[in-house]
């Protein structure tokens, strides 16, 4: 994609501003989280795992929030608007279910990505003849599970506009900004993931024509393209399915393979726990 086309925005929930002490921290946190996603000019491993590590600053602030007791009061179902708040609950802790099962899922993937390279690294190393069978036919596996688990990520409500009788924004300021804070942490965790998951089905690079038209618009543009889009995944591929490819060559993009699926790995891990803690803090309240 040209430099413009290639960005990779992340929208934020419009909904009227009405800030509360209590949030302030969350609101502020997402506030940056947007700032460094938007300036991200390109996709690649990098950028994408950066965004994933962005969310693990978001939950800490999620859980400081929810561990407060004005928050815990404004959230519990003895509290007024009792149908309303129940609902909100109950929106958040089938997203956090959600979440945490794609969350696990990928990293999931990451661990077996990990495990096939090394495998193949070991062949490498040895400098034996690679069959690369195994891996071709997980990459596709991956590919095909990737997409299924972006279609779950679709399936993710997290009800961005209330109807106006359902809430008196001067009565209920309090539930309102925790409200909006914590669907707009939602709305960022779907945004990763989804950047994670085209990372790994390739979809991030586009499919349509124009698209395509304005990645080959890039590559004539940026001399070092293949740095600025990196993606390791694909760079492996195309080395094994060519006709040939030099061992140290094929080498080198194992490691680097190597590498960006162990940090992956790691920062998957982080967001898995800290939807957990979230997750508990919720039910923490209902049972309250």
């Amino acid at each position: 994609m040209a430099m413009k086309i290639i960005k990779n925005h992340v929208r934020s929930i419009s909904l009227p501003s009405r800030s509360h002490p209590s949030t302030a921290a969350i609101e502020e946190s997402l506030d940056k989280y947007l700032i460094t996603m938007n300036t991200k000019t390109v996709t690649s491993s990098e950028s994408v795992n950066s965004s994933l590590v962005g969310l693990e600053d978001l939950y800490e602030c999620t859980e400081e929030c929810l561990k407060m007791r004005s928050t815990r009061n404004v959230l519990s179902f003895n509290a007024e608007r009792k149908k309303m708040k129940g609902e909100f609950m109950e929106e958040m802790l089938d997203g956090s279910l959600k979440l945490m099962d794609i969350c696990n899922a990928a990293r999931d993937l990451m661990v077996e990505t990990h495990e096939h390279v090394l495998g193949l690294q070991i062949f490498a190393r040895r400098r034996q003849d690679v069959d690369f069978s195994d891996y071709v036919g997980f990459r596709k596996n991956m590919k095909k599970e990737a997409r299924k688990l972006l279609g779950s990520l679709k399936h993710i409500n997290v009800g961005l506009v209330m109807r106006d009788n359902d809430l008196d924004q001067d009565r209920d300021v309090h539930f309102f900004a925790v409200n909006h804070a914590m669907k707009r942490v939602v709305s960022m965790t779907v945004s990763a993931l989804k950047s994670f998951l085209e990372f790994l089905s390739g979809r991030q690079n586009g499919n349509d024509i124009r698209s395509k038209f304005a990645l080959v618009l890039m590559k004539k543009k940026f001399h070092d393209y293949g740095k600025i889009v990196k993606n390791e995944l694909e760079d492996v591929d195309s080395a094994i399915s060519g006709d040939s490819c030099p061992q140290e060559e094929l080498h080198k993009k194992l490691e680097d393979l190597e590498v960006c699926t162990g940090r992956f790995e790691k920062s998957l891990e982080g967001l898995f726990r800290r939807l957990i803690r979230t997750r508990t803090s919720l039910l923490n309240i209902i049972s309250q």
